[in-house]
């Protein structure tokens, strides 16, 4: 690491002054050992016999643009490459890479620019962002799967469980939707594909009390009978809530939620099920989200947001991800406990390139990385476009489908995939 940051560091100086005179000894080193790192990215200077002072002898000489997209090129290269170390890093140490993590697809997109500046300008200083896109390959592609889909289709085998996983967005519709109750439309999700499990986050009870429609209808209409449903969050001047819930068409015979630190406040429900005469787990998760208000998050697509917001956004964001890593700690210590084959799904709030997902994800199967095709997005954003829902399953379950179907109810996707417990 050292080696590359000095050589990162010596492009810079070779950009900025590559005539410049260097009369001391310490620096005359420190330049030779910079053009013996990367000799080809570099405008090699001619030197004196007394190894004091510097000539240009290249006649294609680094134009001044030139000398401010290497200036860019250099950074962007070390960023990426970190951004590669985000599912080994722990946030609570190091939450600058884990924010490179999360936006390492702009970081990709941006190398591929420079890559193509360096290329036209048939300049070997193109190795660089090369480099460094070649080195994640493995991480850019296990997020964009090739191949057909295996989508959950209108007919199940009865042998198979059927689960879809779901950010309800309060029921609350998004676009021209916006603030329009949606229920109808999420039932219509699930006559559509008619799931034996459904997960729920941001479930809504209304200050009424009154959120039986969903119950209700999934009973009388689909056959899911048995409910599991947690409140986290209360607001006392609407009197309104939110939570998780969990709905079956297997009995539940035990149903509870993972205990947290009341400042943590980590929302994870599980239930145990009985399928014939097997018992399996299924988990609810909604982890910590990045806390903005909607005026903020609109000021950021817009490109609107000020130099002081910009500081306390960046303070809010750090802290969501340091927050994860402990709900993540809580809910592996409850699963460590489980007797049961368990599924897991919910929102992450994270994407696959990150320390959350990569821990809760250690020996489990990604249902979008056994039978997912194309990019695996499930968050409705401008850019960049997230996966931070998922669908988890221990060894003993056999992946047999993976669908985020694209219809515009929430601010998610909902996510249905068919397991077969082996």
């Amino acid at each position: 690491m050292i080696p590359l940051v000095k050589s990162f560091i010596g492009l810079i100086i070779i950009a900025a002054c590559p005539s410049r005179q260097i009369t001391t000894p310490k620096a005359f080193h420190f330049w030779h050992l910079c053009l013996y790192l990367l000799p080809t990215m570099a405008p090699i200077p001619l030197i004196s016999n007394d190894g004091m002072t510097y000539k240009k002898q290249r006649k294609n000489k680094l134009k001044l643009i030139d000398k401010i997209i290497l200036a860019l090129t250099v950074p962007c290269s070390l960023a990426l490459l970190l951004s590669y170390l985000a599912p080994s890093t722990d946030p609570r140490e190091y939450w600058v890479i884990a924010i490179l993590g999360f936006g390492y697809q702009i970081l990709v997109l941006v190398e591929i620019a420079f890559l193509l500046y360096w290329v036209v300008r048939w300049s070997p200083i193109a190795i660089l962002p090369a480099a460094s896109i070649l080195l994640g390959l493995s991480v850019i592609l296990s997020q964009y799967k090739l191949g057909p889909a295996n989508t959950a289709g209108p007919v199940k085998d009865t042998a198979n469980i059927r689960v879809l996983q779901y950010n309800v967005h309060e029921f609350k519709g998004i676009e021209q939707y916006e603030g329009i109750p949606s229920i109808s439309r999420i039932l219509g999700v699930f006559e559509e594909k008619m799931p034996d499990i459904i997960t729920l986050e941001e479930y809504h009870r209304s200050k009424d009390g009154d959120d039986s429609a969903i119950v209700n209808s999934a009973k009388r209409n689909f056959g899911i009978g048995y409910t599991f449903i947690k409140f986290y969050w209360g607001r006392a001047k609407e009197q309104d809530s939110a939570g998780d819930a969990i709905l079956s068409k297997y009995p539940i015979v035990n149903a509870d939620y993972v205990p947290s630190p009341g400042d943590l406040k980590t929302e994870a429900i599980f239930v145990d099920v009985k399928k014939q005469n097997k018992i399996f787990r299924v988990y609810c998760l909604h982890l910590e989200p990045v806390r903005l208000k909607g005026t903020t998050k609109s000021k950021i697509l817009n490109g609107n947001l000020g130099m002081g917001k910009s500081s306390a956004v960046l303070d809010k964001v750090a802290a969501a991800f340091i927050v994860r890593s402990y709900q993540v700690d809580q809910v592996k210590r409850h699963l460590e406990k489980c007797p049961y084959p368990y599924i897991i799904t919910g929102d992450f709030n994270d994407t696959p390139n990150s320390f959350s997902v990569s821990q809760l994800s250690a020996g489990l199967s990604n249902a979008f990385n056994v039978k997912g095709s194309g990019l695996g997005i499930t968050y409705y954003s401008q850019f960049p476009k997230l996966q931070i829902d998922y669908i988890l399953a221990t060894p003993q379950f056999e992946i047999l489908s993976y669908e985020a179907i694209d219809k515009k109810i929430s601010d998610h996707m909902p996510v249905v995939s068919d397991l077969r417990l082996k």
